[in-house]
């Protein structure tokens, strides 16, 4: 008798138990329970998202470019995953590609602060100085009068 493939539930558990290590700073086991949560639902974004943060936290910085890559395409209207790959562009030292990151999150979400406070260092470091005040500036304001 032919076995079963594993369904959506039990990717939902895998990504719990993912976070589940996250939390906890077990990034290793995390990463491992992301990967298992992945291969059952390979459409779970959210998935990727939170696979790149584990394996950024581990400086495993070209890993997590790659899960953020997937995480983008699968569903590009994801503001986390677009921000989350900026960092690690940035990380990474890939200050072009970090600002088209940052402006795909703010073309999602224009009030994220810390998107445009990224933005600005990554602009800063290309040396884009008017480019990056402006974007300090949006970040200042945001943060002053709401946003995230």
């Amino acid at each position: 008798m032919p076995e079963t493939p594993p369904d959506k539930d039990e990717a939902v558990q895998w990504f719990r138990k993912g976070n589940e290590h996250l939390n906890l700073g077990r990034h290793s086991e995390a990463v491992e329970a992301f990967d298992r949560a992945v291969q059952i639902n390979p459409k779970n974004a959210e998935a990727w998202n939170h696979r790149g943060l584990a394996l950024a936290s581990q400086n495993r910085f070209e890993e997590a470019a790659k899960s953020f890559d997937r995480a983008c395409s699968t569903d590009p209207s994801h503001p986390d995953a677009w921000y989350n790959k900026g960092l690690v562009l940035c990380a990474l030292e890939r200050y072009e590609a970090a600002v088209r990151s940052f402006e795909k999150a703010l073309e999602i979400n224009p009030q994220n602060a810390h998107a445009w406070h990224n933005k600005g260092v990554a602009l800063a470091r290309l040396g884009l100085d008017a480019e990056a005040k402006f974007a300090f500036s949006c970040a200042g304001w945001i943060g002053l009068h709401g946003g995230i």
